[in-house]
């Protein structure tokens, strides 16, 4: 059975990359600031990058440590419902 684990699913997320952060380009920093949600998290060299789809339809990777988290947003989806 094909199961979703990612509790941030669907989840306000603001992107706050730090000025001239060789990680990032143009495109990081012209979402910069704009709210999007997460469709998921995936770990890469150790660190947590987190899918960021934005209203335009855009999708850009952000490090989850440079977001700024809807504290009280449900995480998930139906995909994470035990009872589907």
């Amino acid at each position: 059975m094909h199961r979703h684990n990612t509790p941030l699913r669907g989840v306000k997320a603001v992107p706050k990359p730090a000025e001239g952060n060789p990680d990032y380009t143009d495109v990081h920093y012209r979402y910069a600031g704009r709210a999007g949600n997460i469709h998921e998290v995936v770990e890469i060299d150790g660190r947590k990058l987190a899918k960021v789809g934005f209203p335009d339809r855009k999708i850009v990777y952000y490090f989850l440590d440079d977001l700024e988290l809807d504290g009280t947003a449900k995480r998930g989806t139906f995909h994470d419902d035990e009872s589907s």
